[in-house]
């Protein structure tokens, strides 16, 4: 199956040319080498409008996709993706967490991306990440008098839009659903991560083969040191753990990794 950006459905333009230069040409969750078996279980964690979910059914057709999305105009996009290319995903409109029930999440209408749980929130130093790129961008001297600007679009970009969202466990999902096993668990929820995997029960640990995963460790923050802790944690488990690289996001806190282990 062949995916056509132009034919993607998303919130923002400059959002989904981004994740598709991610997932598709970078394969930011998949790293080279690794494949995924033909009937493979993946949970999309954070799907947002799917891309990640589009990805798999193009090197694995006949996979089974669990995707959870929890706030409504951008789950209202992953439905409409799934549907344009015929994916019979599972869609989930919640979060996964390490309990069940409502939280309060904050959207950013101009950077979906970053929207979060509400206790998880960080918009200025989001905004202030966002500024950075675009900054660096050698394209941004072209603006000229215009980057005066930069700092009034993203305040507007970065308007925080309150949310009342479901959450639930991932193992509560696994025994709903009768998942025997997880051989892709992508989870990448502005620094909820460890809320995640805390919503793994012990007895379930066991079918779950490989995560890609996106972990904050910002100084001076809440999540200092859980690059370390994480990773602890999921060799202790039996997973061998690496990065996979640094792809501009290590200045900010930002680490992506990948664990496997053999079946």
């Amino acid at each position: 199956m062949e995916i056509d950006p132009r034919r993607i459905a998303g919130v923002n333009a400059h959002e989904t040319a981004f994740l598709y230069e991610e997932i598709f040409v970078r394969r930011a969750y998949l790293p080279d080498g690794v494949r995924l078996p033909p009937d493979a279980v993946v949970f999309d964690v954070g799907a947002n409008i799917g891309l990640y979910s589009l990805f798999v059914r193009t090197v694995c057709p006949d996979a089974t996709i669990h995707a959870f999305e929890p706030l409504p105009p951008v789950f209202e996009k992953l439905e409409r993706n799934m549907a344009a290319y015929g994916v019979p995903a599972k869609l989930f409109p919640c979060a996964l967490s390490d309990g069940d029930g409502e939280v309060d999440f904050t959207f950013y209408p101009g950077y979906t991306t970053m929207s979060a749980r509400s206790t998880h929130a960080a918009t200025e130093a989001d905004r202030e990440f966002i500024k950075r790129q675009v900054l660096d961008k050698p394209t941004v001297a072209e603006l000229g008098e215009d980057a005066d600007l930069l700092d009034e679009m993203l305040e507007y970009q970065f308007r925080e839009v309150p949310y009342v969202c479901r959450t639930r466990r991932l193992s509560d999902v696994i025994a709903e659903q009768g998942v025997e096993r997880v051989d892709m668990l992508k989870v990448d929820v502005q620094r909820a991560e460890a809320d995640v995997l805390r919503g793994v029960e012990e007895r379930h640990w066991p079918l779950v083969r490989r995560i890609a995963l996106e972990v904050h460790d910002e100084p001076g923050t809440a999540t200092e040191g859980r690059l370390e802790s994480l990773c602890a944690e999921l060799r202790g488990r039996g997973f061998t753990v690496a990065p996979l690289g640094d792809d501009g996001l290590v200045e900010s806190g930002r680490y992506s990794v990948f664990a496997s282990r053999l079946p």
